[in-house]
Formats: structure tokens, C-alpha cells, sequence
């Protein structure tokens, strides 16, 4: 019985999906191109400031879209990094942003979504903690309310990946933002299968062996 109870006790392990996890970076630093394991890519740079959308295409299939605080599609006005004159750009080259009045905004993420990379950016003079981010997960409890400062001169990276080293399969699904007269943008992505998933498979192998020698052992009894 003692045998059965580490198998059973290392199955749930196993199986368990983590929270998410959230990286910040400072202004001037380059969002990485990895996060947690996962290659990330780039957003291609449209370069498009003017107009308005409620959604963007991924490099790797499916869209992200954009919703307000009601769960409603809301437009984001489009820009560019270089061209917005309160954004500071901490990467070397220019890059999509999306601007808005709004005090929220949601991002929705395409399927399969392992690892999300932004910046966020605002008209704001302050210095203290003005703004707060939460994400959201297939499977876990994703990524509860964290607060940050945002403002003229101070444009912070933010990568935030789904935590499967147990052998889990969990995707991030969204991302909530909340400063004022801001905008996001700087978009990396990882989306893959769970086969593609880093993983703990060592810790099945292991219940599977700890099962036969229980089997083994009432047979002999």
C-alpha cells in the first residue's frame, strides 16, 4: 500500500500545471528571445500609424484581439514605437505599438500560447506604481495582479510563460493591462503543441516502474 500511495502521490505530481510566470524588465532593456524555455518570435513590424484595430495577426497562426473592460472588441489606435513621442524604445530596431484612452484592455491570445513578451507605454508624469497586470491560463491559476510603474520615461518589458515543467499543458489565453492614456506593444509570442512543451515525463516512467514492482510484490504474496 505504501508503494501505491507514491505512485498516486507522484501521478497528481506529475500531472499538476504551475502558475505562470511573470518577468519584468527595465525600460532600456531589450525584451529576450527566449522565456522559460521557449523560443519566442517576433511580431512581423507593420509600420502602419494611422487607423485604428481590434486585432492583430501572429507570426504564428491566429490573432491577438483586443477587448475592453466589458469583454467588448475595442479599437487601438495604431503606431509605431519611434513615433510616439512619450515611448521609450529599449530595442534596436522600431516596432508596432497600439494606443488607447481607455483605463483597460484585455489581449486575447491565439491557441496554444506557451510564452507572451510586451512593452507598456504612457503619457504619465508619475513615478510611483500607476498600473497593474494580470494573465490568464488554460490550466493553473495564471498570473494574479501585479502592479508596476509606467510613465513618460519609463516604458517596462514584460514576458510571462506558462510554467509546464511537471508535465502539465497549460496555455496562456489572456492578458489584462490597466494604466491611463497608454499603449502596449513590442509583441513576442510562443505557440506550440504539447508535444513541443517542455516536460517532466521522467516522473511517469518512474510511477509506471513503482506500479510493477507493486503488482510483482502481491503476486508473490
Amino acid at each position: 500500500m505504501k508503494i501505491l500511495a507514491v505512485v498516486l502521490f507522484l501521478a497528481s505530481f506529475a500531472s499538476t500545471a504551475q502558475a505562470a510566470v511573470l518577468e519584468e524588465y527595465a525600460t532600456d532593456t531589450a525584451t529576450p528571445t527566449t522565456l522559460g524555455g521557449y523560443d519566442v518570435t517576433d511580431f512581423a513590424f507593420t509600420g502602419i500609424t494611422t487607423g485604428t484595430t481590434t486585432s492583430i495577426l501572429s507570426p504564428l497562426g491566429g490573432s491577438l484581439s483586443f477587448l475592453d473592460r466589458s469583454g467588448n472588441a475595442t479599437n487601438m489606435v495604431r503606431s509605431t514605437a519611434n513615433n510616439t513621442s512619450w515611448w521609450n524604445n529599449g530595442e534596436a530596431v522600431d516596432y508596432d505599438v497600439f494606443l488607447t484612452g481607455l483605463s483597460l484592455v484585455t489581449i486575447m491570445l491565439p491557441e496554444n500560447t506557451r510564452a507572451f513578451s510586451f512593452n507598456v507605454g504612457a503619457d504619465l508624469s508619475s513615478t510611483q506604481t500607476n498600473a497593474w497586470l494580470t494573465a490568464a491560463e488554460s490550466t493553473g491559476s495564471g498570473v494574479s495582479k501585479s502592479w508596476f510603474n509606467v510613465n513618460r520615461n519609463n516604458t517596462p518589458g514584460f514576458g510571462i510563460y506558462a510554467d509546464n515543467s511537471n508535465g502539465g499543458c497549460s496555455a496562456l489565453t489572456s492578458v489584462t493591462i490597466d494604466p491611463v492614456f497608454w499603449g502596449f506593444g513590442n509583441f513576442s509570442i510562443n505557440q506550440g503543441s504539447c508535444a513541443s512543451v517542455p516536460e517532466s515525463s521522467s516522473l511517469y516512467l518512474l510511477a509506471i516502474g513503482l506500479f510493477g514492482l507493486l503488482f510483482v510484490a502481491r503476486r508473490k504474496a
